[in-house]
């Protein structure tokens, strides 16, 4: 588990992979254990079984970065506590339609009355659902915009007492 200013960090950050200075796709960083694992790439660029497509999506996903990272979410839904933050990036049209994390999700969304704070990250376009899915299992939803980390640190140690 990684400790972050007395804070315990769990979760899912997606990380942007490159192909000769191109964006190609995006590798899952599991929170808990600091490794990286592939997750989506652009159609293209895959080959081989084991690569998901969902509708007109530019991306494939990997079935087994998609298992790894639910794997990840369930265990760090299981870590959810007083003094945790849990990760979630990202919630995306997969997860709207009850594939991808979605499965991870709902064990992170559920747990979160045993205390600590889950961050998710998705596109605008998504808030209304991720709030509709939370708004039940928090006393508070806060929304951030892309590039205010620093404020949105701040609150989180703040909420976790640290």
């Amino acid at each position: 588990m990684v400790k972050a200013e007395d804070v315990h960090v769990l979760g899912v950050l997606s990380l942007r992979v490159f192909l000769e200075g191109e964006l190609v796709g995006y590798d899952c960083l599991d929170l808990s254990s600091g490794e990286a694992f592939p997750l989506a790439r652009l159609r293209d660029v895959t080959e081989g079984p084991g690569w998901l497509t969902f509708g007109q999506l530019i991306y494939s996903f990997s079935s087994t970065g998609l298992e790894r990272a639910n794997r990840v979410l369930r265990l760090s839904s299981r870590g959810l506590g007083p003094g945790t933050v849990v990760f979630v990036d990202e919630f995306g049209r997969l997860e709207r339609s009850g594939s991808g994390m979605y499965p991870g999700v709902l064990e992170v969304s559920g747990s979160l009355s045993r205390g600590g704070v889950a961050v998710f990250a998705c596109r605008s376009n998504l808030v209304g659902v991720v709030e509709g899915m939370l708004k039940d299992k928090v006393e508070r939803i806060l929304r951030f915009e892309p590039g205010e980390f620093g404020a949105l640190w701040s609150l989180v140690r703040g909420i976790l007492g640290a």
